[in-house]
C-alpha cells in the first residue's frame, strides 16, 4: 500500500505543518521494513500505527482525520478512499489502477512511485481550507454513485446477459 511512500511525504509535509500520521490495518508482509523507516524518521513521534481497525470503528477514525492518503499502487476496487469520501474526509490517491475510476474529480491522484507529489497535494490540502471543502462536497456525491444495491442489480443483470 505504499506505506514507506507516505512516511517519506508526511516527512517533507511535518517540516512546516504540525501534524500527525495514523496508520491503520493489519502488520503484513515487509512491515518491519515499514516500522524501521518509521522509527528512524526524525517525526516518529508523530507516526501512529493502530493496526486492525473494525468496520465499526472505521467511520471514527474517517471522520478525526483532515486528510486521507492511499497511495497504492494496486487495487482491485479501492473501499478505502471510497469510504474516506462517504465520510467527508478530503481524498489524495493514486492515478493508476482502479482508483481514477473510484475516485473521479472528487480526490486528488497523484503518482503512487513520487513521494514528492504526494506531499505536494498533502501541503495543498492541509493549507488550503477552501480546496479541502470543495473535495469533501464532491467526495460526498461520488460515494454516493456506489451502494450494494446498484452493484447487486448491475450484477444480475450481467449474469442475466450472459444466460444461453
Amino acid at each position: 500500500k505504499n506505506i514507506i511512500g507516505i512516511i517519506e511525504a508526511f516527512e517533507a509535509v511535518r517540516e512546516k505543518k504540525k501534524i500527525s500520521l495514523v496508520i491503520s490495518g493489519a502488520f503484513g508482509w515487509l512491515f518491519s521494513d515499514i516500522i524501521k523507516r518509521a522509527k528512524s524518521s526524525k517525526f516518529s513521534e508523530d507516526i501512529l500505527f493502530v493496526g486492525f481497525v473494525s468496520q465499526e470503528d472505521k467511520v471514527y477514525l474517517y471522520n478525526l482525520a483532515k486528510i486521507f492518503v492511499y497511495p497504492s499502487f494496486f487495487e482491485g476496487f479501492g473501499f478505502p478512499p471510497l469510504e474516506a469520501m462517504a465520510c467527508g474526509v478530503p481524498v489524495v490517491t493514486s492515478n493508476c489502477s482502479s482508483l481514477p475510476e473510484v475516485v473521479g474529480n472528487a480526490g486528488i491522484m497523484i503518482d503512487p512511485y513520487k513521494p514528492s507529489e504526494i506531499a505536494e497535494a498533502l501541503d495543498m490540502v492541509l493549507g488550503d481550507e477552501n480546496l479541502a471543502d470543495i473535495l469533501r462536497q464532491k467526495g460526498l456525491k461520488q460515494a454516493e454513485k456506489f451502494n450494494w444495491e446498484k452493484t447487486g442489480e448491475e450484477t444480475l443483470q450481467l449474469i442475466r446477459g450472459l444466460a444461453f
